[in-house]
């Protein structure tokens, strides 16, 4: 899913608590708590920068692999084959 469609979904997703208080369809605590959580995946298809990045190279100069912290749930991550965190599934900006 590219980055424009998500925010999309994201902004409407934001509308259904008011769509909810005309038709009182459900509960007002169990529609904001599924907003908040759709919300929250959406959102972790958006790729964050990998914090404290660090540059692996093997002693050719070759990079072997970056290694670093994910942004949203601080579990140590690698790039070897991974764009995303294995502990939260959050999506990763591996550039600088």
């Amino acid at each position: 899913m590219d980055e424009k469609k998500v925010r999309e979904a994201i902004e409407a997703v934001k509308c259904f608590p008011e769509w909810n208080k005309d038709d009182r369809w459900m509960d007002p605590q169990i529609m904001e708590d599924l907003v908040d959580t759709i919300i929250e995946a959406l959102e972790k298809q958006l790729p964050k920068k990998v914090e404290m990045r660090t540059v692996y190279n093997d002693f050719d100069g070759c990079l072997i692999c970056y290694k670093g912290f994910c942004p949203s749930c601080g579990g140590a991550v690698e790039s070897y084959g991974n764009k995303s965190c294995h502990n939260c599934t959050q999506m990763l900006d591996w550039s600088e």
